[in-house]
């Protein structure tokens, strides 16, 4: 079946459910633009956990791991896993007692006394960038972006803008990010397939469906990213297949981001393909209900959910069974290629060779 662009843009249009409809909050992240908070990048090599380099300094800068958090950036964010080499400081603090979670920034007084090492960075900040060595305010170092730490320490979707709209699912919630939004779910058990949906190539034609709204806010504001579709597939079948390649996919970005000399060749290949069904299989969601019935009976033959905890167990045994699985779907299927061409070459057109 081939359809052309706007016919596929005018479908979008049509789809009646919306990321809005299913997500509790979208928001935005925190304003990086206060140059007393610098991001932190972790260094190669490092003895000590509080030992970071810094944007503006030519020095290392030791501040207390317990207020430094994972940031995520649309620059060094990937799709599917949170990973990033830098952390940004939060001396923010969560206040017991109410129904809503707050998050208060530390008053200075109690800075100087609980995080001193974070207190001389800041100082020393407010003294070489701003060239004041007024006694410290909280007003220096507080942030614009208080609905993130509402939902902090809760799972989310971060989603940011690199060269193309990235989603990674941070299960831990304590990542900090810049441009860019969060994504709070009603229903947890759908995190998986939605941010397999916002990575696929639907949200290459999104921007098409807002031209109105993209004139005066980003592409990742919360404004226009509530109106991106979403299609729940009505077999089940397809949904825990997309839901189990997107653990796949966490894990093999996770090894993609671990390795430290530059990541090989067979492992971008192995995450490519699994990246390709994930795809195939929410635009046959969205579009088509067409998909060849020998590669879904292949898919389905050979793709589960891993029994154990991905995190703990031997990496290289499991990269090895993904690799195996990859072979085995390529097998069974009956040919060595497959192509699901919607009429938008080189977006929504894919093949994968034995």
């Amino acid at each position: 079946m081939l359809l052309k662009e706007n016919k596929i843009v005018e479908k979008i249009c049509e789809i009646p459910v919306t990321l809005e409809d299913v997500s509790e909050s979208i928001f935005e992240g925190v304003s990086t633009k206060n140059i007393l908070m610098h991001r932190l990048l972790l260094p190669e090599e490092s003895g000590s956990d509080s030992y970071y380099l810094c944007e503006g300094l030519c020095k290392p800068v030791f501040s207390e791991p317990e207020i430094v958090y994972p940031y995520i950036s649309g620059t060094f964010s990937e799709k599917f896993a949170c990973s990033s080499p830098y952390r940004f400081m939060l001396p923010y603090e969560l206040s017991e007692g109410g129904k809503k979670k707050e998050y208060n920034v530390v008053p200075p007084e109690e800075l100087e006394a609980r995080f001193p090492m974070a207190y001389r960075r800041i100082m020393e900040f407010k003294k070489q960038f701003r060239h004041d060595i007024s006694p410290l305010n909280s007003a220096d170092y507080s942030i614009k972006g208080k609905k993130l730490l509402e939902y902090f320490n809760t799972p989310k979707i971060i989603a940011t803008e690199g060269y193309h709209l990235q989603a990674a699912y941070d299960a831990a919630g304590n990542s900090v990010f810049g441009d860019g939004c969060g994504i709070v779910l009603k229903d947890p058990s759908k995190y998986p397939y939605v941010t397999a949906v916002l990575n696929s190539p639907i949200a290459r034609l999104f921007p098409a469906v807002c031209k109105s709204e993209m004139i005066f806010s980003d592409y990742t504001a919360p404004t226009v990213l509530r109106r991106f579709p979403i299609v729940f597939p009505d077999n089940r079948l397809t949904e825990n297949l997309i839901n189990t390649v997107s653990s796949y996919l966490l894990f093999l970005n996770r090894q993609k981001y671990a390795t430290r000399y530059g990541v090989p060749d067979w492992l971008k290949e192995l995450a490519g393909f699994y990246e390709q069904i994930s795809s195939l299989l929410v635009l046959d969601a969205h579009f088509l209900n067409d998909i060849d019935p020998r590669l879904l009976d292949a898919l389905e033959e050979n793709i589960h959910p891993y029994a154990g905890d991905m995190d703990s167990e031997d990496s290289d045994s499991l990269l090895n069974a993904l690799y195996y699985i990859k072979q085995q779907i390529l097998e069974t299927s009956g040919s060595g290629k497959f192509k699901f061409n919607v009429g938008l070459p080189g977006m929504l057109s894919f093949s994968t060779e034995r």
